[in-house]
């Protein structure tokens, strides 16, 4: 027990100015150095908690950002399907409408080609006869014939060709092609936005 009165003791400063001074007791001086350990470790304590806390957060976050960008990508994806199937869709639209109108024109077309290849051939028969008849002595039979081929001739209107309407499908290329632009700039506007936002904003 030499050990514990020594340190009861109290102790006189050995330092040349200080001597003979009185100083704090060793149990004193343990008592407050043990008093700022605790308090030490209190912050110690305190701090752990407080970073397992922020690891605990962010984990969580990390973990939630996994689940919102997997989502993301997820409805990207069907998104994306969708406005493929829809322009898809639109083109067959399109197609279907050209082939329609390319259709009735050649239809029409095709009733004109056939009028005038009736025509000629009526043309050329009756050019036949009036060849024929040209060379007659029969001045009779020559006037009869030949009021009767003028009244032929004469009954029937040639369709002509100019009035054929022009159809072109320039303005169905011209549509699409700026759709196309509007496309592309919604996309890449759209694009820049995305690329913008990031996680943390």
């Amino acid at each position: 027990m030499m050990g514990v009165s020594t340190l009861s003791r109290p102790v006189e400063c050995i330092m040349d100015e200080h001597k003979g001074h009185d100083t704090v007791s060793a149990a004193s001086e343990s008592t407050e150095k043990h008093k700022h350990l605790v308090e030490k470790l209190q912050t110690s304590q305190k701090r752990i908690q407080e970073r397992e806390k922020e690891i605990q957060a962010l984990r969580q976050a990390v973990d939630s950002l996994k689940h919102s960008a997997q989502a993301a990508v997820e409805d990207s994806d069907r998104i994306f399907t969708e406005l493929i199937q829809s322009i898809k869709r639109r083109r067959s639209e399109v197609k279907e409408l050209i082939r329609a109108q390319e259709k009735t024109q050649v239809s029409l077309a095709e009733g004109v080609l056939e009028q005038l290849e009736q025509e000629v051939s009526e043309l050329r028969r009756r050019d036949v006869e009036l060849r024929k008849f040209s060379h007659t002595e029969d001045h009779i039979h020559f006037l009869q014939i030949f009021q009767s081929l003028c009244v032929s001739l004469g009954s029937k209107v040639l369709p002509s060709i100019s009035n054929y309407p022009q159809v072109s499908f320039e303005h169905v290329k011209k549509s699409v092609s700026k759709l196309k632009d509007q496309l592309q700039d919604v996309c890449k506007k759209e694009m820049e936005v995305i690329s913008g936002k990031g996680w943390l904003s």
